[in-house]
C-alpha cells in the first residue's frame, strides 16, 4: 500500500512506513485504485492469479560482468511516474507476483536482467539483500540542496529589491533620511529633494532642530551640485527663526535675495527681522532694504511700507525752477522734524550737511539743493532739486564816435545798449589806457571822454543792478594831433648806470662804495638768500642767482644820492611832474581813486604798464612796469600825503 503521509510504497506486512515512520493502518479497508494501484503493482498481481501459468520462454543470455553469474527473469513492466533519478535501483526491482494475462495499458511484458547473488556489483547486492529481507532503501522526498539554493536566491532578490526601493524611490530615500536621524553614524546617499521633504515633515511635527539639520544637509548637497533651491532655503530660514537663531536667518535671507534679487519672500522675512529688532539702527537698515527690494522687484508694497516707516521729505519754497532774480529759500517739515540741507552733491549725510534754522538766499548760478527730515536715526528720502538763477545781462554800451583816424583831438560819448536805453540801473565802466574795464575802472557819468594823441582803444562794459556784465564794446582810434605822446617806461630807463638785475655787487661797490651790511633779508620775490647794505641815502639789496652777487633793488629817499632817477625825475617832485615824463592816455580816476596811465601788450610778448594807486594810508604811488623775457623791471615813485615824491625804488622781479 502507499503511505498516506509521504506516498512511499510499503508491503502489506509492514506496519510502519520505511520512509517517514508513519503508522500504516491495513484494517481500514483501503484499496488502491487507478494509477495508484498500477503504481504499486497490485492490479498486475491480481491479474496473474486469475490466468494460467505461462510457458517458460528462452532466456536471453547476457555476458558476465567481472565474472558474476546472472539469471533472466521475465516480468511485466510498470509505467512508473517516478524517474530513475528518484529511484537509482529501479533496474534491480523484481515483481513478486506477475500472473496477469492482460496487464492493461500500463503494463507490458519485457525482459529484465537482475544480478544474482554472485553479482560483484556492491550496490546491486545490497539492493537485492534488502528485497529478500523485506527491507527497502528509504527515499527522501525533500531536496534540501534545492531548497537552500532557492532560499538564498529569494533572499538575495529581496535584498536587491529593497536596495532598489531605498535608492530609486522618493519613499525609500525619505526612509533613509529618517533612519539617519535615529542612527547618526549611518551613511546615506540621497537627493537633496528628499532631505528638503523630510525637513518639511519634521517642521510639521514640531521637531525644529532636527528639521534644521535636514535642511542644512540639503543646502550642502545643493552647493556641491551647483544648484540652488530657493524654496528650500526659505524653509531653512523659517526654521532658524522658529529656533530663535535670528542672526542665521538674517544672513540666509540676505544671501537669498543677493543671488536671486527678484524673489520677494527673502526681502519680506529679513525686513520683518529688522523691524522686530530692539536696535534702532536696524530700522534704518530696514528702510534701506525696502528701497532695494522695490528697485529689484518693482513691488509697490515695499515702497508703501517704507513711506510709512520714514519721516516725510521736507518741502522747499519757492519750488525748483528757473529764475531771473535772486531768491530766498524756505524749508519746512509738516511733521515738525529737524531739517538738514546741502549744495554738495557728493556729501554723505550727516557730514557736510547744514541744519536748517532760517531762510537763506541764493545768488545767481545753478544751485542743486538736497534736504532731508530727521527723526532720531531715521532719515527721510532726499528732497533734491535745482534752482537755476540766471539774471538778465545788459546789452553792450554804444558810442557816438566812429572808429577812424582823426587829425585833431577828439572826445567820445557813451550810452547803454538799445534794449537798456531806458533802464536807470545801468552802470558803464570804460578804459582808454588799453586795459580791460572792470569795477576799478572809471565810471561813465555822461561827461565826454577825452582821447589822447596816438593810438587809442576805447573799451566799455555795462553792468545792471544784478551785477550782470554785458559784452564789451571795443573801438580803435588814431589821433594825429600835437604834441606827440611820450614813451612808456622801459629797459633804457636806469638810475644813472645802475640797472637792477644786471649790475653786479662789485660794480656797484666800485661806483658808490660799500655800505653797512644789514645781514641776510627775506624777499617775497626771491626764493634764494638776499643781502642788504644800508647807505645814508637809502639801501641796496643783492641776490646770488648763480655764482655772482647781483644788485636787484635800489631804494633812496634823499637828494644826496650819488645817482638820479630816469628822465630827470627826483625826490620832491609832484605827481603831475612825474606823470608828464611818461606815457599818459588821459584816463580818469576810478571810484577807488586809482588811475590807469597805459597798458600796452606787444605781439613780441613785451608788456608796458603804468598806473597810479591810492594807498590805504592816504598816500599815492606811481608804478611803472616793463616785462621782458620772464622778468619784470619795476620803477616806483612813492608820494607823501602832501603829494610830493619822498622815495624812489627800482627793482628786478624774476
Amino acid at each position: 500500500m502507499l503511505c498516506p503521509k509521504c506516498g512511499y510504497y510499503a508491503d502489506h506486512d509492514e506496519n510502519v512506513c520505511p520512509a517517514c515512520g508513519e503508522i500504516l493502518n491495513h484494517e481500514s479497508g483501503f484499496r488502491e485504485h487507478g494509477a495508484q494501484a498500477i503504481r504499486q503493482g497490485k492490479r498486475a498481481r491480481e491479474a496473474a492469479k486469475s490466468r494460467p501459468e505461462p510457458k517458460a520462454e528462452k532466456t536471453e543470455n547476457h555476458r558476465r560482468r567481472s565474472g558474476a553469474s546472472h539469471a533472466t527473469v521475465e516480468m511485466p513492466r510498470v509505467s512508473d511516474s517516478r524517474s530513475s533519478e528518484t529511484d537509482p535501483f529501479e533496474a534491480y526491482r523484481i515483481s513478486e507476483e506477475d500472473n496477469s494475462e492482460e496487464p492493461g495499458p500500463v503494463f507490458e511484458r519485457r525482459r529484465r536482467t537482475v544480478y544474482t547473488d554472485e553479482a560483484d556489483d556492491e550496490q546491486a547486492r545490497q539492493y537485492l539483500a534488502g528485497l529478500r529481507t523485506g527491507k527497502r532503501r528509504s527515499r527522501s522526498m525533500v531536496n534540501w540542496m534545492k531548497i537552500t539554493i532557492v532560499s538564498i536566491s529569494a533572499l538575495t532578490a529581496l535584498i536587491v529589491i529593497s536596495l532598489l526601493i531605498l535608492n530609486l524611490t522618493d519613499w525609500g530615500e525619505r526612509l533613509q533620511v529618517r533612519l539617519s536621524q535615529r542612527f547618526p553614524n549611518l551613511k546615506i546617499n540621497v537627493h537633496s529633494a528628499s532631505l528638503w521633504a523630510v525637513g518639511d515633515e519634521l517642521m510639521d511635527e514640531g521637531q525644529v532642530l532636527e528639521a534644521i539639520q535636514c535642511f542644512e544637509q540639503a543646502k550642502a548637497k545643493d552647493e556641491e551640485e551647483g544648484t540652488v533651491d530657493v524654496d528650500g532655503l526659505l524653509m531653512l530660514g523659517n526654521a532658524y527663526e522658529a529656533a530663535g537663531q535670528t542672526e542665521n536667518a538674517a544672513d540666509l535671507y540676505e544671501s537669498i535675495y543677493t543671488e536671486t534679487p527678484s524673489r520677494t519672500e527673502a526681502y519680506i522675512a529679513h525686513i520683518r527681522i529688522l523691524q522686530n529688532s530692539e536696535n534702532e539702527d536696524d530700522l534704518v537698515k530696514a528702510s534701506e532694504l525696502m528701497r532695494t527690494a522695490y528697485e529689484n522687484t518693482g513691488a509697490e508694497t515695499f515702497l508703501t511700507q517704507r513711506s510709512d516707516l520714514l519721516p516725510a521729505s521736507p518741502e522747499a519754497k519757492p519750488v525748483f525752477a528757473y529764475y531771473e532774480t535772486k531768491r530766498t529759500i524756505t524749508l519746512t517739515s509738516y511733521q515738525g522734524y529737524d531739517i538738514y540741507y546741502t549744495e554738495d552733491e557728493k556729501a554723505v549725510f550727516p557730514d557736510g550737511w547744514i541744519k536748517y534754522d532760517e531762510p537763506f538766499p541764493l545768488d545767481e548760478g545753478v544751485h542743486t539743493l538736497r534736504a532731508v527730515a530727521v527723526n532720531g536715526n531715521l532719515v527721510s528720502d532726499e528732497l533734491k532739486g535745482t534752482y537755476k538763477i540766471i539774471m538778465p545781462s545788459p546789452q553792450a554800451p554804444q558810442c557816438n564816435l566812429a572808429p577812424k583816424t582823426y587829425k585833431t583831438k577828439q572826445q567820445v560819448r557813451l550810452k547803454p545798449g538799445k534794449d537798456n536805453i531806458n533802464d536807470d540801473d545801468i552802470i558803464i565802466y570804460y578804459t582808454v589806457d588799453g586795459s580791460e574795464p572792470n569795477s576799478d575802472s572809471p565810471i561813465y557819468d555822461g561827461t565826454p571822454v577825452r582821447l589822447a594823441n596816438g593810438r587809442v582803444t576805447l573799451k566799455a562794459v555795462a553792468v545792471n543792478h544784478y551785477g550782470k556784465v554785458s559784452n564789451p564794446l571795443e573801438v580803435n582810434y588814431k589821433i594825429e594831433a600835437n604834441p606827440k605822446p611820450k614813451s612808456a617806461f622801459g629797459v633804457e630807463d636806469t638810475l644813472d648806470k645802475i640797472l637792477p638785475g644786471t649790475t653786479t655787487q662789485l660794480e656797484f661797490f666800485e661806483a658808490y662804495g660799500e655800505g653797512e651790511s644789514a645781514g641776510t633779508v627775506q624777499s617775497g620775490d626771491y626764493s634764494t638768500e638776499c643781502r642788504r647794505y644800508d647807505y645814508p641815502w637809502g639801501y641796496v639789496i643783492m641776490n646770488l642767482p648763480r655764482k655772482t652777487w647781483i644788485v636787484v633793488e635800489v631804494c633812496y629817499t634823499s637828494d644826496d644820492a650819488p645817482f638820479s632817477a630816469p628822465r630827470g625825475t627826483g625826490i620832491g617832485q609832484t605827481e603831475t611832474a612825474v606823470v608828464d615824463k611818461y606815457k599818459d592816455m588821459l584816463q580818469l580816476e576810478s571810484a577807488s581813486h586809482n588811475r590807469g596811465l597805459y597798458y600796452v601788450e606787444e605781439q613780441s610778448g613785451k608788456i608796458y604798464h603804468g598806473k597810479i594807486y591810492q594807498m590805504e594810508d592816504g598816500t599815492r604811488t606811481i608804478r611803472y612796469r616793463y616785462y621782458d623775457t620772464a622778468h619784470w623791471l619795476q620803477l616806483e615813485y612813492r608820494l607823501n600825503k602832501s603829494g610830493t615824491v619822498n622815495c624812489i625804488d627800482m627793482k628786478y622781479i624774476p
